[in-house]
């Protein structure tokens, strides 16, 4: 009876035990993901301070970049920042190649992108459970699984200054992974909105789509939307590299445009 009555009390310890505050935010510690593409083409039709190729040897990409990799708490939907002070190290990343092609900072004057990669991780990348090494290789392997412009194009929309339906765009992105995305527009040329950057939401195992939350300010955009071509005079060069790196940045794009 004795016996009984002890188990009874351990059965009701661990009811209570895993009904407790500290318990209930355990499981409200998950998180998702928000992975930012920015359009080269649009930044650069936008920005005042120009557009420069950067400081290294390989050519961003024809493509969309990644712009950010954001951690939010998925029960409350805030992002989360700051959560440790673990300092970025360049040395973790490894082979840096496919971050200076997708995650690069095309901002004059020339950068290197390390220091946008170093915010990145002090900022979000310590929130997500992840090595560093890890953190900015989940963002790539996402951003290869995504693949906005591939997308994209193959449906039609192409960065040939024509102008396309924000639904159309929508749709795409959603019929190919499953999650609606949300649409950032910028003003661009003819005082015409034009398609600047694209959000898209995933669950804590970088696997299953889902929805983004609604931004604080909603984004404004028209129902069609320029989508504006990246040329390699965008970028502003100053040595014989450069200019081949832009060169390519063109052949790239032409390769893509012909799916």
């Amino acid at each position: 009876m004795a016996s009984g009555r002890i188990a009874l009390l351990c059965l009701l310890g661990l009811l209570l035990v895993a009904a407790s505050p500290a318990a209930i935010a355990a499981k409200d510690d998950k998180i998702f993901y928000q992975i930012t593409f920015m359009w080269p083409g649009a930044y650069c039709a936008q920005t005042k301070a120009g557009c420069c190729m950067p400081k290294t040897d390989v050519a961003p990409a024809s493509d969309f970049y990644v712009a950010g990799f954001t951690v939010y708490n998925a029960t409350t939907n805030s992002s989360l920042s700051s959560c440790s002070n673990t300092p970025f190290d360049m040395n973790q990343i490894g082979d840096a190649t496919r971050l200076m092609q997708y995650w690069n900072n095309i901002r004059c004057p020339s950068k290197s992108g390390q220091k946008g990669w170093k915010n990145a991780w002090e900022t979000s990348g310590v929130c997500s459970d992840l090595t560093e090494s890890a953190y900015f290789d989940t963002a790539l392997a996402l951003r290869d699984k995504i693949n906005p412009l591939s997308r994209l194009v193959s449906n039609g929309i192409k960065p040939d200054f024509g102008l396309y339906s924000v639904k159309k765009i929508k749709e795409v992105i959603e019929e190919g992974i499953g999650a609606p995305a949300l649409i950032q527009c910028s003003k661009g040329p003819f005082n015409k909105f034009q398609l600047y950057q694209i959000y898209v939401c995933v669950a804590e195992d970088a696997k299953t789509f889902v929805e983004c939350p609604s931004p604080r300010k909603p984004y404004t955009c028209g129902d069609d939307i320029l989508f504006h071509p990246f040329k390699k005079w965008m970028l502003k060069t100053n040595s014989t590299k450069s200019y081949a790196a832009a060169d390519a940045i063109d052949q790239l794009l032409e390769a893509v445009m012909e799916i």
